[in-house]
């Protein structure tokens, strides 16, 4: 726990991450086992924030969006509502998150361990924020995002945007739209270039101290030797 609260807790985070999306593939798609599934989600991106050293009023305003969001959805599945929308409320944060989780391992004065699997751990919520945005381009385009017809459901989304995020080819869905496929090709890229150079070179220089340009932070001005003088 006192790692966890001091920060920089990256393998952590990546056990929270996998954890929650086994869930999906565990559990049904009724109402309250996606409620569960939300607040499940919900406390991991509180995770990586935390880990990212987020703190004061940020962590405070994200929290308070995490309990709207898990409330919304108690309350959807009280009333017996479809489950559907209630995750555009969290949109903003999730494709936040992992750009956090960026900025923090990239300032690691050391690359390490908790340095790769931090970037591991922005991988899969890069992957998570598009299959957000495909979410909320199905839900708020007019017409289903995949050419196979209206299959509005989130593991379908997430499932979509790995294969993607992965470069592993189309398979049994596609978009429909010309704006769809802007999204998609623009994942496809990122996918690629983050492994290719991110992860491979923080892989590269492991164990290595990183120069204060680099991390952004300051190091202690030399002694002047004419302060000795005298």
């Amino acid at each position: 726990m006192r790692r966890i609260r001091a920060g920089d807790s990256y393998s952590v985070l990546l056990v929270a991450i996998v954890v929650a999306y086994g869930m999906m593939a565990v559990l049904t798609t009724s109402q309250w086992h996606r409620t569960i599934e939300g607040a499940v989600f919900g406390v991991v991106l509180l995770l990586a924030l935390h880990t990212s050293h987020i703190r004061g009023r940020w962590i405070q305003v994200a929290a308070v969006v995490v309990g709207a969001w898990i409330l919304l959805n108690i309350v959807q599945s009280a009333a017996g509502e479809v489950f559907e929308g209630a995750g555009s409320v969290m949109s903003v944060l999730i494709v936040v998150t992992p750009l956090v989780v960026l900025s923090r391992i990239l300032r690691h004065p050391q690359v390490n361990l908790e340095t790769i699997l931090g970037a591991i751990c922005a991988y899969l919520l890069i992957g998570i924020a598009f299959a957000t945005i495909y979410a909320l381009m199905d839900h708020l385009g007019g017409a289903p995002f995949f050419a196979q017809g209206d299959t509005y459901d989130p593991v379908k989304f997430l499932y979509f945007s790995f294969i993607v995020l992965t470069t592993v080819g189309f398979g049994d869905l596609s978009p429909a739209t010309d704006p769809g496929r802007v999204v998609v090709s623009l994942e496809a890229l990122i996918g690629q270039i983050f492994l290719v150079t991110l992860v491979a070179g923080l892989v590269g220089n492991m164990g290595r101290l990183r120069s204060p340009s680099a991390t952004g932070v300051e190091q202690p001005a030399a002694p002047d030797p004419a302060d000795d003088d005298g």
